[in-house]
């Protein structure tokens, strides 16, 4: 079974726990390739405001944009800002620290050598995936991991092929708007079978795990149902055993899950980062608005 190999983090819950958890920002060198780059200030001040709220953030994976990329020097250069704000959340002590990293096929490098984010974040570590538990119900647990390992494009020796091919093809190709077929986010056919394999690991499974948040296909998954599906007419049964926290490099927006605990259970939050528009109440011109950053709740 896939969850036979994985040693997560293990990460203890409690009434004070307060967790932010975000995937897939593909952070990249600035170019006309890199997706994360238009959405960089949403994303800047979410985390400002998770920082100030006391969440630890929880980085599921593809973080960095490793497949286009060669080195992270050019990515580090052009998301200077980013990482200064990340740092925030980091302490050298793992016991401390709010900042929690967890790798993804697209940033598996940090999988084998990380030194050059040591000078970065000294002493962190980074992990395949993190297990929430709590000490009065010991028998639930939420696994937390980028899920690309139900992935055969994404993972083993389908991994080199499609690398190879984002490399050397499609970040050249994306500049003219073509889409990479490799990729679970622009292929829902792909999507929709990845959220099947990792519903069917969520509720049959050795390790005694409840719940799986993933990352991956950059779609927001809630109960085990799209967004799209949820507001669908037809009546679809919600499960509550495998969540998905979208991405970072929607067109307009990211988005992300929230975790607190409530009555000493777990609760799970959808959320979206996104421009907002409101009239200027101070505009002497009657066509003056303020452009701001809203957060939005999309489930429950």
């Amino acid at each position: 079974m896939l969850l036979n190999n994985i040693a997560p983090l293990r990460l203890c819950v409690s009434h004070e726990t307060k967790l932010i958890v975000m995937s897939d920002m593909h952070r990249g060198d600035g170019t006309g390739s890199d997706d994360f780059a238009h959405n960089s200030l949403i994303y800047k001040c979410a985390l400002g405001y998770y920082l100030m709220e006391g969440f630890t953030y929880i980085e599921l994976g593809d973080a960095e944009e490793l497949w286009e990329n060669k080195t992270f020097e050019q990515i580090y250069i052009t998301h200077t800002s980013i990482y200064d704000k990340i740092r925030e959340f980091h302490d050298p002590d793992p016991k401390k620290t709010r900042y929690i990293k967890i790798w993804g096929n697209h940033d598996i490098q940090w999988k084998d050598d990380a030194n050059i984010l040591y000078k970065i974040f000294p002493g962190i570590q980074i992990y395949e995936s993190a297990i929430l538990h709590s000490p009065s119900k010991p028998g639930k647990r939420i696994l937390l991991w980028h899920g690309h390992q139900v992935d055969p494009k994404c993972s083993g020796r389908g991994a080199a092929f499609s690398k190879f091919f984002v490399r050397n093809f499609w970040s050249g190709l994306q500049k003219y708007g073509i889409k990479d077929p490799t990729r679970a986010a622009v292929n829902p056919g792909l999507c929709n079978q990845i959220d099947e394999k990792l519903y069917k690991l969520a509720i049959n499974n050795d390790k005694n795990i409840d719940i799986i948040i993933a990352g991956h296909t950059h779609r927001p998954v809630y109960e085990n149902l799209s967004l799209t599906e949820r507001r669908s007419i037809k009546k679809l049964k919600p499960e509550p055993v495998y969540y998905n926290t979208g991405s970072c490099v929607h067109p307009r927006c990211i988005t992300g899950i929230e975790i607190t605990v409530r009555d000493d259970r777990p609760y799970l939050t959808l959320i979206k980062w996104s421009h907002d528009v409101k009239k200027s109440k101070q505009a002497e011109a009657p066509d003056e608005y303020n452009l701001s950053i809203k957060r939005t709740v999309l489930e429950p």
